[in-house]
């Protein structure tokens, strides 16, 4: 009859099975401080086709050099906006970052504008893999070029010689 004593089940196993493993454990011990990018993602999509996008906690190149770009142009776009408002020739557009120039400073102002950049790219970052979240990087990137050729524009001082321009006309 069938044995269904689980005592004697697993010690039959132990005696007629081998241990074919040597005595190294081959896996890698766990890395600290973890790596959060790396040229091989951890977890994919899926196999099928029909499969939905997953998260992926390993982030590629790309998307590293997009967030970073786009931080980077925000810092400019910050930098460019105190210097113009020092100047006298323009005033903040954005009336939150407009009170925090007035009330609480240029360092106030700094770290809201991070903190207004970072926060909306982490979420943007973090769902990498769909693909509305990736044409929003790709057009903040686009607006923070656009805002930085327009800071570049008005710190060249063309925008004078146009209106001086257009004054003859």
């Amino acid at each position: 009859m069938l044995n269904l004593d689980m005592k004697t089940a697993s010690s039959d196993f132990s005696r007629t099975s081998t241990e074919r493993r040597s005595s190294l454990d081959r896996r890698l011990p766990p890395a600290f401080p973890p790596q959060f990018s790396g040229q091989r993602r951890r977890r994919s999509k899926g196999r099928r086709r029909t499969d939905a996008a997953g998260y992926v906690d390993i982030y590629d190149r790309w998307t590293w050099i997009m967030a970073l770009s786009v931080m980077g142009l925000s810092f400019l776009d910050a930098l460019l906006t105190v210097y113009q408002i020092q100047r006298g020739s323009v005033r903040e557009a954005n009336p939150i970052m407009d009170l925090a120039i007035q009330w609480g400073g240029i360092y106030t102002f700094f770290s809201l504008k991070a903190a207004m950049t970072a926060f909306p790219l982490a979420i943007i970052i973090l769902h990498k893999e769909w693909v509305l979240a990736r044409h929003m990087a790709r057009l903040c990137l686009c607006f923070y070029v656009i805002i930085l050729m327009y800071h570049l524009y008005l710190v060249s001082g063309l925008s004078g010689l146009t209106t001086s321009l257009s004054s003859y006309l």
